[in-house]
């Protein structure tokens, strides 16, 4: 198909009648830690008539990250007259809130959802058709974190219907996938999924209400020919709800979610099917925070299974601007673990996401004020965040124990060698003692953030902007209970005082450390400093910092002349570096600078050399691992023309 669409775009490209515009982004990458990359990518958008053309050429070997190619990455053609519209290519839409379809292409985290076909759409007053069928492949991650480890491919068939009236909106969805589902253990698995979606919303003077719901059905089959009848595998469904209440120079917004496609104690893997698919990109209730450190300890929300509730409050108020929002999420069901490896799921009651450290709950606030002053020429933002999210729980156990008391009459006894031999007893009772039992375990993390950020123009065109965040984090395993450990021997957990089962505990044991020793909290700061002329250049200093690290601490021998400058290290200047034993300054830091420059209105390079720490990033509700990326530079130019 590439073929033909390049023998029609470049008929169009040399007719006499077109129009045209094109960017340009190129980035690469290199550091001590043999973290390359050369990413090289061309946006053409072709105009003739009624026809629209988009191509998107990609040379990246390798990108940083995903594979390596030199092909045409992404193309369309659309076709628009009257009422009605035509395209062919890649093909993006999102209908309703994204329950059952909402695709993007986010390669930060190389996230496509992006269906090759065709799409049929029809408008005219009130009504609107859309129709897409085609294919997707779709790749995932694995223990890499730059490159694809497993991929699911759909071939898709989908329908959408909108009518609108006055201030009245009704939405059906279908659609319907067949999917090759590539699994690390064993062959592959052949799923068809059958989703059914149904949109509303009505706007009121003051107010306005959407409501969406889902119904999926997955069905296995023997391999990919076969067409007989299908084995049920799974079914789930998904609702959100959104309730906006406007007074003022405020807005209220409420949000309700509750997603149950699969139920898993764990985490999701490559060998789990039937399950949510990757087309229903659904609201997360969670803030898409721009804050770097507030980013490190998102919420990795569970499209498959979880519930929660939001609400946010936004306004003016004596010429600053109010931020204040709280979410509460948790999984659908509570878990108890009978043994270390067997665990029992319950629903929990009603519609409120729990509490329980079973079911995996999480809390989210944020608070902001921000505003201009100094006629516009002083911005500042202070904000306040706090997180608290139960990563997983270890054991998770709440019952009874029973103990047995024998009473004994010795009626013959002789004495040999010192000591009492009884030659005749008789069992006269059985007392039992029924107690609690308690053996529980979950990992939690705790933080609060304050971000800053202050930026001043002045009137000759140059700024200076001031961004500064600080954060501090625990993560915990707690334990709790009577109990720690389960006997398979007698099929019970064992007490840790069996004579006397009222003996409980609370143990906190820290996950941060920094080398050997334990870290009670872990802070981090994150400070940088940008000058420039808004029109032309601009400098940026960063500097991070951290006290401690989750998981073992890795010696990095490698690190830059900006943090060896900054914390006076004036051997690396000689060069005396000391890379077998270096300095204990250059564990816990990342410094960079980047230099920006506008060549013209449309064009723009910027040069970055330093370290950055890496970690999590999270974007539309996908989120990935950042490898670090040390001593180091990279290079981006972009155009457009």
């Amino acid at each position: 198909m590439k073929h033909y669409i390049s023998l029609l775009l470049v008929s169009i490209l040399f007719s006499a009648d077109f129009d045209y515009n094109a960017s340009i982004i190129t980035n690469f990458g290199d550091n001590y830690d043999f973290y390359s990359y050369a990413e090289n990518q061309l946006n053409l958008n072709l105009f003739y008539k009624d026809i629209e053309a988009w191509v998107q050429y990609e040379y990246s070997n390798p990108p940083e990250i995903g594979f390596t190619m030199n092909d045409i990455r992404k193309f369309r053609i659309e076709y628009s007259q009257d009422d009605y519209t035509v395209k062919l290519g890649d093909i993006y839409e999102i209908w309703g809130r994204g329950l059952v379809l909402n695709q993007f292409d986010d390669q930060s985290t190389n996230f496509d959802n992006g269906i090759r076909g065709l799409f049929l759409g029809y408008e005219k007053g009130p009504l609107t058709l859309n129709h897409i069928s085609g294919n997707a492949e779709i790749w995932n991650f694995g223990p890499d974190l730059r490159t694809p480890y497993y991929n699911n491919s759909h071939n898709v068939i989908a329908n959408h219907i909108q009518y609108d009236w006055a201030s009245y909106s009704l939405g059906v969805s279908q659609l319907l996938s067949k999917e090759v589902h590539q699994k690390v253990f064993g062959s592959d698995a052949y799923v068809n999924h059958s989703l059914k979606g149904i949109h509303g919303s009505w706007t009121l003077n003051n107010a306005d209400i959407y409501l969406e719901y889902v119904d999926k059905i997955s069905t296995e089959k023997l391999n990919l020919l076969y067409d007989g009848p299908h084995d049920s595998l799974k079914t789930g469904h998904g609702f959100y709800g959104n309730m906006n209440f406007y007074f003022g120079n405020f807005g209220l917004s409420t949000e309700y979610k509750r997603m149950a496609f699969d139920v898993g104690h764990s985490d999701f893997t490559a060998d789990d099917y039937g399950n949510r698919i990757a087309f229903q990109a659904m609201p997360t209730l969670g803030r898409e925070q721009n804050s770097t450190l507030l980013g490190r300890v998102a919420h990795q929300f569970n499209f498959n299974d979880e519930r929660g509730v939001q609400i946010s409050l936004n306004g003016t108020l004596l010429n600053v601007n109010i931020v204040s929002q709280y979410a509460h999420l948790s999984r659908n069901e509570e878990w108890q673990s009978l043994t270390l490896f067997n665990w029992i799921n319950s629903s929990i009651e009603g519609y409120l996401p729990s509490s329980d450290p079973s079911a995996l709950p999480y809390w989210e606030n944020y608070h902001e004020i921000n505003g201009y002053h100094l006629n516009d020429k002083l911005y500042f933002k202070l904000g306040r965040g706090e997180n608290k999210d139960i990563l997983k729980t270890l054991r998770y156990f709440e019952g009874e124990g029973i103990s047995v008391n024998e009473t004994w009459i010795h009626t013959d006894s002789t004495e040999w060698q010192d000591d009492w031999v009884y030659l005749d007893s008789s069992l006269v009772g059985v007392d039992t003692f029924v107690y609690k039992v308690e053996s529980k375990m979950w990992q939690v993390s705790k933080a609060i953030t304050y971000p800053l950020e202050l930026s001043y123009s002045f009137n000759n065109g140059y700024n200076l902007a001031i961004n500064f965040e600080y954060q501090e984090q625990t993560k915990q395993n707690i334990s709790k209970g009577n109990s720690k450990l389960y006997s398979t021997s007698d099929s019970s957990w064992t007490l840790i005082n069996p004579d006397n089962p009222d003996s409980f505990f609370v143990q906190k044991d820290n996950l941060f450390s920094y080398g050997t020793k334990q870290i009670d909290t872990q802070i981090n700061r994150l400070v940088s400093l940008t000058i420039g002329n808004a029109s032309k250049w601009s400098i940026t200093f960063t500097h991070d910092q951290t006290n401690a690290f989750s998981g073992p601490t890795t010696i990095d021998p490698f690190y830059n002349p900006l943090e060896a400058f900054i914390y006076g290290d004036l051997k690396y200047f000689t060069g005396k570096r000391n890379k077998i034993d270096p300095p204990g300054f250059i564990q816990n830091r990342w410094v960079s600078m980047e230099v920006a420059y506008n060549l013209t209105s449309s064009q723009r390079i910027s040069i970055l050399y330093g370290s950055l720490q890496g970690g999590l990033y999270c974007s539309n509700g996908v989120c990935r691992q950042i490898a670090p990326f040390n001593d180091g530079i990279k290079l981006s130019y972009s155009a457009i023309f």
